[in-house]
């Protein structure tokens, strides 16, 4: 699983094992994680808060 961000659309693309791209928007929509991290709750806007700072 592989996330790219696009902070001017304030959107993230994750890319999985299969074909398949998902594309994330919105500052509340959870985020997907590995399985090993399942216990991870991120957030769309918790990511993008980070790259103001």
């Amino acid at each position: 699983m592989g996330w790219l961000l696009d902070p001017e659309e304030s959107c993230i693309f994750i890319y999985r094992e299969d074909p398949s791209v998902q594309v994330f928007e919105g500052a509340e929509v959870v985020l997907p994680v590995p399985e090993f991290a399942g216990e991870v709750r991120l957030t769309a806007g918790e990511i993008f808060d980070w790259l103001k700072a």
